[in-house]
């Protein structure tokens, strides 16, 4: 995903299209993910007079262990991206297009779309991911459940009703004090 300025100029007409398929293995461990798929990257680069517009849309798969049931879940990744490539360096650029991420110097003569996809994939990986069926496994399990307050209430003074074999002789000890 490498394309040099001069190769470009051909398409000066036309936009060039590509479609390219890159792998980030090496991300998964950083990203603290099970898996990453690999990654399709899609679009064209416009060549203007002094800059080189790249669309961009990337997509693919991370594979994220659940939040709440560590079960790995499957999350889409779906990037759309307009990159531009100055070709006479940051000169002319205003103070607040300088600070642009979408900014990029090309005056090695380069165009270089692999580190910006990489880039973004990383920017974009959610913080968390949930399975479809976590609320559920989290409601009871086993030999547990979850119950609301009113229930727990409930179960309070029943327990406080009820005294424990084991111990009703210490109650008995109390009432003769009394």
């Amino acid at each position: 995903m490498k394309w040099s300025i001069t190769q470009l100029r051909k398409f000066q007409d036309k936009p060039f299209e590509f479609n390219q398929t890159v792998n980030f293995d090496h991300l998964v461990k950083s990203l603290d993910l099970i898996d990453l798929s690999d990654i399709d990257v899609e679009g064209e680069l416009t060549v203007k007079s002094n800059e080189v517009i790249a669309d961009m849309h990337i997509t693919g798969t991370y594979t994220m262990a659940c939040a709440r049931t560590l079960v790995p879940v499957e999350v889409p990744i779906d990037i759309k991206s307009q990159e531009i490539f100055d070709l006479e360096g940051y000169e002319y650029l205003s103070d607040d297009e300088e600070d642009d991420e979408h900014y990029h110097d090309a005056s090695d003569g380069m165009i270089n779309l692999k580190d910006i996809a990489e880039e973004l994939v990383i920017v974009e990986k959610p913080m968390r991911a949930f399975a479809n069926n976590s609320d559920q496994m989290l409601r009871e399990g086993n030999g547990w459940e979850v119950i609301d307050e009113e229930e727990a209430v409930e179960l309070a003074e029943e327990e406080t009703k009820q005294i424990d074999p084991r111990l009703q002789k210490l109650q008995q000890l109390y009432d003769e004090e009394q």
